[in-house]
């Protein structure tokens, strides 16, 4: 339970979860759009490349929602 972690631990989690959530939103989109979680994942690589490490990804959705979303992850 939440009340067992420390401040530290559950504001360490909750900056994990903020830094993920944008890509589950997307993904989600994709799923409830009728696609696999497998296929939505490899539309979020193929638009970003394989070759970019998972944090650059999460920056560059961040970066990319500000301005109105990849062109290639809209639905």
């Amino acid at each position: 339970p939440a009340k067992e972690f420390t401040a530290a631990e559950r504001e360490a989690s909750k900056f994990a979860y903020s830094r993920r959530k944008i890509f589950w939103d997307v993904i989600s989109g994709f799923v409830r759009a009728g696609f696999t979680s497998d296929v939505a994942i490899d539309k979020v690589y193929a638009a970003y490349g394989r070759q970019l490490p998972v944090p650059k990804v999460l920056i560059a959705l961040r970066r990319d929602k500000r301005q109105g979303g990849h062109p290639s992850l809209r639905l």
